[in-house]
């Protein structure tokens, strides 16, 4: 007995593979695209050059991740905000930021429903060197032995450490020298023409106001744990 095939069979499975192969190509450039918008949306890393903290953020020293939480602020102006948060001596953020620890090493930064970014530390321990945002850490730590007012900051005593921002000539050593001359002035005078930012600790003169500044950080970072 001769087998008789339904009408238009070979067409309609031709068909289904047709539009089977198309699916999975579209899926295929789908996944693609997705990858490839995740690549291009990859925030280089950051790295912390000392175990810092940002009022209750514990961030050891190391390499970090900082990834916008939201459409409207880019990789670039969340690293500048997390340069800003570090750099901060008394760890009060500007409103209406606010820090949220989440463990050692990992932070996420809010401020209402605006577009907020996140940090979590990837590796890369030890301190010191150079970061392009924050600058160069000098060696070693420098101890403030009788609590003094130096212009609008007060350092009470304790071990404070020494950066030299991006693009000053200052050496380390002199630094210190003059932080120590600041220190010893009466009633906390800076001698002229000397100034001193009083949100970042940075201390410099207007005539030169990048070239010729140091910044003074405390050793376990700003702010009440």
């Amino acid at each position: 007995m001769d087998l008789v095939h339904p009408p238009n069979l070979a067409k309609r499975v031709a068909l289904a593979l047709a539009i089977g192969a198309t699916a999975l190509l579209a899926l295929g450039l789908a996944a693609a695209g997705s990858s490839n918008a995740a690549a291009a949306t990859a925030c280089p890393s950051f790295r912390v050059l000392h175990d810092d903290r940002i009022g209750p953020a514990s961030l050891p020293a190391g390499n970090y991740d900082v990834t916008p939480t939201g459409p409207g602020l880019s990789c670039a102006a969340a690293s500048q905000l997390f340069t800003r948060f570090l750099e901060d001596y008394d760890g009060v953020l500007p409103r209406p930021w606010r820090v949220i620890a989440q463990g050692s090493g990992k932070a996420s930064f809010a401020r209402g429903s605006a577009a907020g970014f996140s940090v979590a530390r990837i590796g890369g321990g030890g301190g010191g060197g150079n970061n392009p945002s924050l600058g160069k850490l000098c060696g070693g730590t420098y101890t403030v032995n009788s609590s003094a007012s130096v212009g609008p900051l007060f350092f009470p005593h304790g071990r404070y450490l020494v950066y030299i921002p991006p693009r000053s000539g200052m050496p380390c050593n002199r630094a210190t020298v003059l932080f120590t001359r600041f220190l010893g002035q009466p009633e906390g005078m800076l001698p002229f023409p000397w100034r001193v930012n009083g949100q970042t600790a940075t201390f410099y003169k207007p005539a030169h106001p990048r070239r010729s500044a140091f910044r003074i950080e405390p050793l376990d970072g700003a702010g009440p744990a």
